[in-house]
């Protein structure tokens, strides 16, 4: 009896220092990695490939978070983890949950068509298309990621309110039976908005706060009404060789609406990927609709797939979605819900990623990065720009040097011409 009772506080003691050696060696292993991320984040950082914030959680804990360059290049203000960006695509995500909780509140049918909600909209193409189809990408519009309207062109930058925009350009003529064929539509999830607002009462902007981004703590994520700088958010900047960064051209947000009008954060983003992870604060029916994919690996605004062979992680669950406004932000949200790890990158220096997520995931799989070098026309491009930095900062030596140059130049030809006078 005796010999029992010693030896149940012994294997307590062996369970509990053997339990504290496997944390000890998880923390280690998450600060080997954190040590190797950062390293390669400064590689990107020193050839001017990253110009945002970057956020990496191992294990459903944030292991690496930091921010890069800067969020206003001309006043020098550095981008932090808690700096806003615009997240563009992103927002379908916030979109697609918001209807589903309207399913679940009995408001909206997944499988009502868009003519029960919107009854100004075409009859022939609304009493066929399905919500579930909206939020699938297959109703049947065509793909309109590239069109004018959504891209860096002028067309982008002409302000509409979202219902206006879509009875002018979110009405077209079917491509493809609904239901059948997968195709991009920002103009679906515009749609979508639409109906949100008209079954709730409410902006859709109001219905984000209040449904979504209060609950999970998201203070610093919003609507983007073209007040993003104002609220202290990161000034979008294209990227150029050098590396040289100019302002993005203006977009406005208001027609890019319920498809990619939102600004967040890492961190916000980081407690939005956690309320959707496995025992999160969303509904697990919610949950489990949106990472079920459907045509094209689409669920409700996430790709998922499983990452393919040769591939850091190969064989596992990978849940993604990219943000792209053009010239602006880009945005890049990766999930891998088995491992529950993820990678979060939000860029406001457009034009260059130089696969900085994929080395990323290779570290978080305790595989190799492969670490980027200079570009070819970053090169090039700098040998032009040190003698244009010393001439705009030695304005008169140049001046004195371009007229000795011409007077050479001169006294060359004169000298040309006269030889060939005498021959």
């Amino acid at each position: 009896m005796l010999w029992t009772m010693l030896k149940r506080p012994s294997l307590l003691f062996i369970i509990i220092v053997l339990a504290a050696g496997q944390c000890s060696a998880r923390e280690d292993r998450s600060a080997s990695k954190a040590g190797r991320i950062d390293e390669l984040v400064a590689r990107y950082a020193k050839y001017g490939y990253l110009n945002g914030a970057v956020l990496v959680a191992e294990h459903g804990q944030i292991i690496y978070e930091k921010g890069v360059g800067d969020a206003n290049i001309k006043s020098h203000v550095p981008n932090t983890p808690r700096t806003k960006f615009g997240i563009a695509s992103l927002t379908k995500q916030f979109t697609a949950a918001l209807v589903l909780q309207q399913v679940a509140d009995g408001k909206i049918r997944l499988d009502g068509k868009v003519s029960d909600y919107l009854p100004w909209y075409r009859k022939d193409t609304g009493e066929h298309m399905t919500i579930e189809q909206l939020l699938h990408h297959t109703g049947g519009l065509p793909p309109d990621f590239d069109i004018p309207e959504f891209g860096d062109s002028e067309a982008a930058a002409r302000h509409y309110q979202p219902q206006a925009f879509v009875e002018k350009f979110c009405q077209q003529t079917l491509l493809s039976e609904p239901g059948t064929k997968w195709a991009y539509s920002n103009c679906g999830y515009d749609l979508l908005g639409l109906i949100l607002e008209r079954v709730t009462g409410k902006p859709f902007g109001d219905l984000l706060r209040e449904r979504l981004l209060e609950p999970l703590g998201m203070k610093d994520t919003g609507m983007d009404r073209n007040d993003l700088v104002q609220l202290g958010g990161a000034s979008g900047y294209t990227r150029h060789a050098g590396p040289r960064y100019t302002p993005g051209p203006y977009e406005d947000r208001g027609h890019i609406f319920s498809a990619g009008a939102m600004y967040s954060t890492v961190e916000d983003l980081f407690r939005w990927s956690e309320a959707l992870s496995e025992n999160g604060a969303l509904p697990k029916e919610i949950r489990e609709q949106m990472f079920k994919p459907g045509l094209n690996h689409w669920g409700y605004g996430w790709f998922i797939t499983k990452m393919a062979p040769g591939e850091p992680g190969a064989g596992n669950i990978q849940e993604e979605m990219r943000g792209d406004m053009p010239g602006n932000y880009f945005s890049w949200i990766l999930r891998y819900p088995e491992q529950d790890d993820m990678i979060i990158v939000l860029r406001n220096g457009y034009g260059s990623t130089e696969r900085l997520e994929q080395n990323i995931q290779a570290i978080l799989f305790d595989e190799e990065p492969k670490m980027p070098s200079r570009n070819v026309k970053d090169l090039a491009a700098q040998a032009w720009l040190v003698p244009e930095a010393w001439v705009e900062t030695h304005r008169v030596l140049s001046l004195l040097a371009a007229l000795f140059i011409a007077a050479l130049m001169g006294q060359f030809a004169r000298r040309k011409r006269n030889t060939a006078a005498r021959t």
